[in-house]
């Protein structure tokens, strides 16, 4: 049914943009004027289709497995997923990544705002929250992108390019300027329609928050108060376990990973999850393993580029009909705090919020709540005290599965280390996607020139 929606009002709203030309002056257009087919699509019908494109297309869909590949959560044995573990992803590969966040989510969101000015701010709020959520998605894996020129439609078909410094203060400034509108108490109309939090406005502002504190600690090797402005984000943001920003699948409309595994299935999990999970100290069994692996200790996992076709399938956590995909988690917080204090050096707390972190990344797996505080709380070789950026980023990197985050923090730390993948067609892991063919086709002076083994700002 929810897909049956969002496709509506996505044909909404490309009929919203066509019929917004001027009409010629002879035209009587109160003949034939349905009232059951509006122009204008309500806010409370179009936020769910934009909430459900978001789950979809940034962490349900392409992004997500290309990045798990290379990051080695996932192995390809066939099709674009055996390739892409070698590296090879082509422009045409990411039209649809590209073009999904511009033509399903910006413009969808942009729509929202346009309506809710001046009667709505909490629908507009909302949609600031989703935008400042995309915008940072395809900026961490495309480096510069249009935006300030964007989504105009006719009027400028061929956007310039922002640079990923300018786009990550639009975020800040998108996220200041949400929850502000959050704050208000003067809505006109109720938060109708959120699949995420219900209509929970002090949720949403937790949720700004967040990603502040994602993207302030992304800026740790561009700016000096990145540490400190992300645990003064962070301790504005998400307190208890219900506070992830997620959406949640059931079986009248199947999650991502649940439909490509159904009709594709090229993907084993990965080697080096495997053996993280496998090594951890202090532990002989994480609770995770039955989440993440569909056979942990009968298959394992695959080596990068190895195409071991008989290595684990993914576990329900990802492949379940009513599977949740998470934008942003507690749990994610929790060790952005612990590698922020590490740096800052307050240890005591840093070890307190990597001890959060696991805790949280274990419940949020799926992992019964009386074992993990009777079997992993209370165990202190388990935790082992290790405030490390290597210790804290590892297992950042084992909640991150099912995220583009993983990624982000690989590039910008150098955590986990990684090999090169078997039969790799160049000799390094990307660092960022190519650019799409439809912009090198049809806005070519504009796109940056860059290859995909170049830096992204941030990690210059």
């Amino acid at each position: 049914m929810k897909k049956q929606i969002k496709n509506s009002i996505l044909g909404f709203a490309v009929l919203f943009g066509v019929f917004s030309c001027a009409p010629e002056d002879w035209i009587d257009y109160s003949i034939n004027n349905d009232p059951d087919a509006p122009s204008t699509v309500p806010m409370s019908l179009i936020l769910p289709a934009v909430q459900q494109s978001v789950a979809y297309q940034l962490n349900g869909n392409n992004t997500v497995r290309t990045t798990a590949l290379w990051m080695q959560q996932f192995d390809g044995v066939a099709r674009q997923s055996f390739t892409e573990t070698r590296y090879q992803l082509t422009p045409a590969d990411v039209n649809n990544v590209f073009d999904d966040i511009y033509s399903e989510i910006l413009i969808n969101c942009k729509i929202i705002i346009d309506q809710a000015e001046g009667s709505s701010p909490h629908f507009s709020g909302v949609a600031k929250v989703l935008t400042a959520l995309s915008l940072g998605v395809a900026t961490d894996l495309f480096g510069d992108i249009p935006y300030s020129e964007a989504l105009q439609g006719s009027d400028n078909l061929t956007p310039a390019y922002d640079s990923q410094e300018s786009i990550y203060q639009t975020i800040f400034s998108l996220l200041d300027s949400a929850i502000s509108d959050l704050s208000q108490s003067d809505n006109v109309f109720s938060l109708a329609g959120d699949l995420m939090y219900d209509g929970d406005v002090s949720k949403w502002i937790k949720a700004a928050y967040s990603l502040k504190a994602r993207h302030y600690i992304q800026l740790s090797n561009k700016s000096a108060s990145a540490y400190s402005d992300a645990i003064a984000a962070a301790e504005l943001g998400f307190s208890d376990e219900g506070d992830d920003l997620a959406l949640t699948f059931d079986s009248d409309d199947k999650s991502p990973f649940y439909q490509f595994m159904d009709q594709r299935g090229d993907i084993v999990m990965g080697g080096k999850l495997y053996d993280i999970l496998y090594d951890l100290p202090g532990i002989f069994w994480d609770p995770r393993i039955d989440f993440y692996f569909d056979d942990f200790f009968g298959a394992g996992g695959s080596v990068a580029g190895s195409e071991n076709a008989d290595a684990s399938l993914p576990g329900t956590f990802l492949t379940a009909e009513d599977a949740t995909v998470y934008l942003m988690s507690l749990a994610e917080l929790h060790f952005i705090k612990a590698e922020a204090n590490a740096a800052l050096g307050n240890t005591a707390q840093a070890i307190t919020d990597l001890e959060n972190g696991i805790v949280s990344s274990m419940l949020k797996a799926g992992a019964d709540y009386d074992e993990v505080m009777e079997d992993y709380i209370l165990d202190a070789a388990f935790f082992a005290q290790d405030t490390s950026l290597e210790n804290i980023i590892t297992h950042k990197y084992i909640d991150g599965f099912g995220t583009n985050q993983p990624y982000a923090d690989w590039r910008r730390t150098g955590f986990p280390q990684l090999d090169l993948a078997i039969g790799a067609v160049i000799p390094q892991i990307p660092t960022r996607f190519p650019y799409p063919q439809d912009e090198l086709n049809y806005n070519a002076a504009n796109v940056p020139s860059v290859s995909i083994t170049d830096k992204v700002w941030w990690d210059e």
